[in-house]
């Protein structure tokens, strides 16, 4: 497995492997801004293709925040998704990283819990019906180290 930063030559493949981007332009920029900004990093298994990607920012707070995990469906519950939260954590420019995800995803709330990150808030009101939980790890870099 490797984990690579994404270039411009990623972008249709992500397009395509996400099911959100197929619906929403929203998600489209959102995967074009990141790769532009150096924030987006792509999950490779082996010589099968990308499966999945995440993207990281730095503009929480002041705080980095994972924004966005996504893993192809046939490639899930194989610990791309805890590899690539720990690759992201690397990317931290803060002491603490946040990330969130929709209460109805408890399969990514208990990938977080085993991952050592804890439960800071809510916020309601950005998918109605379904609150988007705020997670917080302690403790990602050690004290004093800059990218």
């Amino acid at each position: 497995m490797k984990i690579l930063e994404a270039t411009n030559n990623d972008i249709e493949t992500l397009f395509r492997l996400d099911h959100v981007a197929h619906e929403e332009q929203e998600r489209r920029e959102l995967i074009e801004r990141a790769i532009q900004d150096q924030r987006a990093w792509v999950l490779l298994p082996g010589e099968a293709g990308i499966a999945g990607y995440g993207v990281i920012t730095h503009e929480f707070f002041g705080r980095s925040f994972i924004e966005l995990i996504y893993i192809d469906e046939q490639h899930r519950s194989k610990g791309y998704g805890p590899a690539l939260i720990a690759h992201l954590e690397k990317h931290s420019r803060s002491d603490d990283i946040f990330t969130s995800t929709n209460e109805s995803n408890t399969h990514m709330q208990h990938v977080l819990a085993n991952l050592g990150y804890e439960r800071s808030g809510t916020i309601f009101n950005l998918d109605p019906g379904d609150p988007e939980l705020v997670y917080v790890k302690q403790s990602v870099r050690p004290h004093g180290d800059t990218l």
